[in-house]
C-alpha cells in the first residue's frame, strides 16, 4: 500500500499559515457573496412564484447557474493564481527543507510570475498537463489496481471518476517542477514532469485519490460543525431556516476549499516530490505518451519552440496544428 502523506501535508500546511489565512478571507468573501447572491436571486423567484410559478422555476434555474459561473470564474483567475502562489512555496519547503516565514503570497506570486511571465502561459500548460495525466489515469492505469477494495465493477468506476477528479492536484504537482528545478522552459519541464508521473504514477495518484475521498468527508464533518448551531437557531426563530440551510451549505462547502483542498494538494506534492527525486524521464514513455496523446505532442512542441526563447508570451510559441485533431482522451 503507498505511504499517504497525510499527517506530513497537515504539517507543511500549518508551515504556510499566511497563505491559508488569505485562501480562508478569500473563499469567506466568496461565500457571503454567494449568500447574498442566492438571498437576493432566491426572493425574486420566490415572488414570481406568487404571480407565475413557472416563472419562478425559470428564475431558480437561471440563479443556479449563475452561482457556478461566478463559482467558476473566480475558480479560474484569483483561486487558480493563489494555488499556484501556494503550491510555490509548499515546494519551496519540500525541496529545500526551509521557505519563508513572512510575506509567503507574495513571495509565491513571484515565484509563480517569474516561471510563466503571464497568466496565460500559466493556463496554456495548466491545460495541456490536465489533458494529459486524466489521459494517464483513464488508459495506461487500473484504478482499482490502486486501492484494491473488494466490490463489483460499478466500484471500480466510480473509484476512476473520483481519480480524475483528483488529478487537478496531480497537475499542480507536475507544474510544482518549475520552482523546484528553478526552470524558465516551462513547457520543456511540464513534459518531463508528465512522464516522471507516468514512471510514477501509483503512489502519487493513491494520495490524489485517498485525500480527495477524505476532502469530502471532511466537507461532511464542517456541515455537522455548522449545521448543529444552525439547526438550534433554526428552531428558535422558523422562518431563518432556508436562508439557514443556504448558509451552512456554502459555509462548508468554502471551507473544505479553502482547508481540505489544501492539504490533499500537499499530500500531493510529498507523493510527486518524493517519488520523482531520483527518477529521471525514461525514453519508452515519451514514446508512449508521444504515440497515444496528440496533448503531450503539443507540450514537446512548445517545449522545443520555447527553447532560447524564455519570456516571450504565449501568444508567441507555436500553437497546435490545426490538422491534428484531439482524439477526446480528456
Amino acid at each position: 500500500m503507498p505511504k499517504i502523506y497525510l499527517g506530513e501535508a497537515i504539517r507543511l500546511v500549518l508551515k504556510t499559515l499566511p497563505i491559508v489565512w488569505v485562501r480562508l478571507a478569500s473563499y469567506l468573501v466568496l461565500g457571503v457573496g454567494l449568500g447574498i447572491y442566492a438571498g437576493l436571486f432566491f426572493g425574486i423567484g420566490w415572488l414570481l412564484m406568487k404571480l407565475w410559478a413557472p416563472l419562478g422555476v425559470i428564475i431558480f434555474i437561471a440563479a443556479v447557474g449563475g452561482a457556478f459561473w461566478i463559482v467558476d470564474l473566480a475558480g479560474k483567475y484569483w483561486f487558480h493564481l493563489l494555488r499556484a502562489a501556494h503550491t510555490a512555496v509548499m515546494t519551496e519547503f519540500i525541496t529545500t527543507g526551509s521557505g519563508p516565514a513572512t510575506g509567503q503570497l507574495e513571495y509565491g506570486r513571484k515565484q509563480v510570475m517569474s516561471r510563466f511571465v503571464d497568466t496565460s502561459i500559466l493556463f496554456g500548460v495548466g491545460l495541456l498537463v490536465g489533458g494529459i495525466t486524466k489521459f494517464v489515469v483513464r488508459t495506461f492505469t487500473r484504478i482499482v489496481s490502486i486501492l484494491p477494495v473488494p466490490g463489483v465493477d460499478s466500484l471500480g468506476k466510480f473509484l476512476e471518476r473520483v481519480a480524475i477528479l483528483s488529478t487537478t492536484y496531480v497537475d499542480e504537482a507536475i507544474l510544482s517542477r518549475a520552482y523546484a528545478k528553478r526552470e524558465q522552459n516551462v513547457w520543456a519541464v511540464a513534459k518531463d514532469g508528465v512522464v516522471l508521473y507516468a514512471q510514477a504514477w501509483k503512489p502519487i495518484l493513491a494520495n490524489a485519490v485517498v485525500l480527495a475521498l477524505l476532502s469530502y468527508a471532511e466537507f461532511v464533518i464542517f456541515l455537522l460543525i455548522l449545521g448543529l448551531p444552525a439547526l438550534a437557531i433554526g428552531a428558535a426563530a422558523p422562518n431563518l431556516g432556508p436562508a439557514l440551510g443556504i448558509g451552512v451549505l456554502i459555509g462548508a462547502w468554502m471551507l473544505k476549499l479553502a482547508l481540505s483542498d489544501a492539504i490533499s494538494l500537499a499530500a500531493t506534492l510529498l507523493a510527486y516530490h518524493g517519488a520523482t527525486a531520483t527518477m529521471e524521464p525514461n525514453q519508452e514513455w515519451v514514446a508512449k505518451l508521444d504515440g497515444a496523446s496528440d496533448k503531450f505532442r503539443e507540450l514537446g512542441r512548445k517545449a522545443a519552440a520555447s527553447v532560447g526563447s524564455v519570456g516571450r508570451t504565449a501568444a508567441e510559441v507555436p500553437t497546435e496544428d490545426p490538422s491534428i485533431t484531439d482524439p477526446g482522451f480528456d
